[in-house]
């Protein structure tokens, strides 16, 4: 058995004295497939649904109890704040678990913590984190210049990007050969793949100003990408948010 820090919004689990006991009991996600089957026809009509079930994970802790909270009720309030995003509605966020060596779930609480003391100093801790099929890439959330270099997808998954540009008027952004337009564009531009959204700000949505081919986002795929984009523009930036599924 081994021991490993679990880290939301840039505090470490040991913070609480609580420690993640690893290997986990891995959760893994499946294709979203159904079944159809007709009378007379020999198997079933497979309905693919294009996408990847959420999944559960379970999450054990071993805590030493801090000596600067005086019980386990107290210690578990405020554990259990310290995992719960606060804002009116639940979110995926990011959650770092160090043996996954720059690669994080993105999740949120879905049963929050439960304490069961073994005496006044340790205690077992179980939660679950209900998190998307992907894990995601720790640099890969950064924003960086787009080089003018091709971009190489390591991983064997398409990803979802995000843009972000800084200028006026109208851009062609090109990718792998497919000519993706924003018209009108007034001082900033977010082109986000994941949320098929794009946007000035999240009250500021531009989406009818822009003719993507075939109505679809960009992705990068595995291994060579070239992007481009014309227009005037100060700044040309994006997250390109390598993945690997939780399989």
């Amino acid at each position: 058995m081994s021991l490993g820090r679990l880290i939301y919004h840039g505090t470490g689990s040991d913070y609480y004295g609580a420690m993640v006991v690893y290997p986990l009991v891995q959760a893994t996600t499946k294709r979203n497939v159904s079944l159809t089957s007709v009378v007379g026809v020999n198997g079933s009509y497979i309905n693919d649904n294009l996408n990847y079930t959420d999944i559960t994970q379970q999450i054990t802790f071993v805590v030493q109890r801090p000596t600067f909270y005086k019980d386990w009720f107290t210690w578990g309030m405020d554990f259990g704040d310290c995992l719960t995003y606060k804002d009116k509605f639940v979110k995926y966020e990011p959650f770092y678990f160090e043996p996954f060596k720059g690669w994080h779930w993105e999740a949120f609480v879905s049963e929050s913590p439960v304490v069961t003391p073994t005496n006044e100093t340790w205690a077992n801790v179980t939660m679950s984190l209900a998190c998307k099929p992907f894990l995601i890439n720790d640099e890969a959330i950064k924003y960086q210049a787009v080089p003018s270099n091709p971009v190489y997808n390591p991983t064997k998954w398409n990803s979802l990007p995000i843009f972000h540009i800084v200028g006026n008027g109208d851009f062609t952004l090109t990718i792998n050969g497919l000519a993706y337009q924003f018209k009108d564009t007034d001082n900033e531009l977010f082109i986000d793949s994941e949320k098929c959204l794009v946007y000035k700000s999240m009250t500021e949505l531009r989406t009818s100003r822009a003719i993507l081919p075939n109505h679809e986002y960009p992705e990068l795929i595995p291994g060579k990408n070239t992007i481009s984009l014309s227009g005037n523009y100060s700044k040309f930036e994006y997250q390109p948010r390598w993945r690997r599924a939780i399989v």
